[in-house]
């Protein structure tokens, strides 16, 4: 009997022991299944990312183009200023300014990092260093929005286009209106604050080509680094 309650009891130990090394390379088999999904999961995210920033820079070139030919009317007008000593309204100023009214939303190619962040599948990206770029990225690029978003509600529309319009006649061809502007122009009071609504004006097309420069640089560094990643 004693012969028999050792076997059995070496046959039950054997048995646990077997069934504790299934669950292990079952759990072993999962965690590596898992580690393989999460994988494919972080490199579909990061050539999505890569695909953004491709449209990103598309949107940042349609952007400069807009603030390039803006900064060059405003330049215009200033140098023609500077050179008669006066601002005289004819058909060309007035077509210039009525342009420079017009002012260009920016717009932002983040769906991709959008996602990762409201599921926060962001974890699935390994690479610590890669993780930080991204997220620096995408909220330098929130940033750039908010301010150029600013600068067109604040200075383009309510105090460039608004006060503007309440001194100068910016049509397409009336000539008695663009002789009641140049009439008003002649005040001083108002001369200067015309002018100092162009410098301004100037001021901030500069300052949006500045700040869509440095973002072409930063979404090509960006790419650069998640190519190691996507190829």
């Amino acid at each position: 009997m004693e012969n028999k309650t050792g076997k059995y009891f070496k046959y039950a130990v054997g048995e646990i022991v077997l069934v504790v090394i299934g669950i292990l390379i079952a759990l072993q088999i999962n965690t590596w299944n898992q580690s393989r999904q999460e994988s494919i999961k972080e490199k579909t995210y990061l050539r999505n990312v890569e695909a953004d920033l491709k449209q990103q820079l598309s949107y940042i070139s349609i952007q400069l183009e807009h603030e390039y030919e803006h900064d060059s009317l405003a330049a215009s007008i200033l140098d023609r200023y500077n050179r008669d000593k006066r601002l005289k309204i004819d058909s060309v100023i007035s077509k210039q300014l009525n342009t420079l009214t017009i002012r260009k939303t920016f717009i932002k190619a983040d769906p991709t990092y959008q996602d990762l962040i409201s599921s926060g599948n962001i974890r699935l990206i390994k690479d610590e260093k890669l993780r930080n770029e991204i997220l620096s990225y995408y909220l330098e690029l929130e940033r750039i929005e908010s301010i150029i978003m600013n600068n067109n509600l604040l200075y383009v529309d309510e105090m460039f286009a608004f006060k503007l319009v309440h001194h100068v006649y910016i049509g397409k061809t009336n000539e008695r209106l663009f002789g009641v502007s140049n009439q008003i122009l002649q005040e001083p009071e108002i001369e200067m604050l015309i002018m100092n609504l162009l410098d301004i004006r100037k001021e901030i097309t500069t300052g949006h080509i500045e700040f869509m420069n440095e973002l072409k640089v930063k979404t090509e560094l960006l790419q650069e680094s998640l190519q190691k990643y996507t190829q």
